[in-house]
């Protein structure tokens, strides 16, 4: 029998290239993503959902368990960028951004937990960022929702170990994707901030545009995926964002916030 995955935001970028690498990996493969787009992943079966909805979560869920009754690996990849000062981020902004980046993760994982138990076990794999292990300046905000999905998982992982349910981290570095053109912007920068985001917009957009190709990333995925006990985190990131991991837990904080100010030239 198929093994049967379900990948959300799988109409682009990281969720498409995972999606398209399972189904040629001959895994049965659920596509989520509001809406089919032209060019959609081919062998990729298209599942309508909104993460941010857990009545359209379910609904996907229930189409999968009536189906082919199964369901064998999990990928959250659904997910927003947002750039900009924190003090210049609205509530409403940060509620937006963390209703996609970790409470649609919640509602995925919630929902699909029962269908796994029930299909012996599987694997939770949730795309967060090296982002997820150091704030950036002008991606608090981005930041912070990647952290939390990173404690969310690390208690979800020991919570649902006993049933055979492997819960894991996949931080990626820059990946070459369509998130400079798909970002959230603050809707009002100040006059202290208007220079320094600028240039650091610009800084942002051009290590994306040189950043890995995305199929490195469904790669790792695919290769978990084979792993029976595959660890909590995967870093698939250029020597230098590892090297920079490194540096955050050798020094002192100072002396690397130090190196991240002189990265972005603050």
């Amino acid at each position: 029998m198929k093994r049967v995955v379900f990948v959300t935001g799988a109409g682009s970028g990281i969720g498409r290239a995972i999606a398209e690498r399972l189904a040629r990996d001959s895994y049965v493969v659920f596509g989520g993503a509001r809406s089919k787009k032209e060019g959609w992943p081919p062998g990729v079966h298209y599942s309508p959902v909104d993460v941010t909805d857990e009545d359209s979560v379910c609904q996907a869920i229930e189409n999968i368990r009536n189906q082919v009754g199964s369901l064998y690996g999990v990928v959250n990849c659904a997910g927003l960028g947002m750039l900009g000062a924190v003090e210049d981020s609205a509530s409403q902004e940060l509620r937006d951004l963390f209703e996609t980046n970790l409470i649609g993760v919640h509602h995925v994982c919630k929902n699909t937990l029962g269908l796994m138990r029930k299909s012996g076990g599987g694997y939770i794999i949730n795309i967060t960022s090296m982002a997820a292990q150091m704030g950036l300046p002008y991606r608090g905000i981005y930041c912070a929702s990647k952290f939390a999905v990173e404690g969310y998982s690390e208690a979800l992982s020991m919570e649902v170990a006993a049933d055979g349910i492997h819960v894991v981290l996949v931080e990626p570095g820059d990946v070459r994707t369509a998130i400079n053109s798909n970002r959230r912007i603050v809707s009002s920068i100040s006059e202290r901030h208007q220079a320094t985001h600028s240039a650091i917009h610009r800084q942002v957009n051009a290590e994306v545009d040189t950043g890995m190709n995305p199929e490195k990333i469904a790669d790792e995925v695919a290769r978990i995926l084979r792993t029976v006990r595959p660890a909590l985190r995967y870093r698939v990131a250029p020597a230098k964002a590892k090297w920079a991991y490194y540096m955050m837990r050798m020094l002192p904080d100072r002396w690397f916030e130090a190196l991240v100010r002189k990265h972005y030239r603050l």
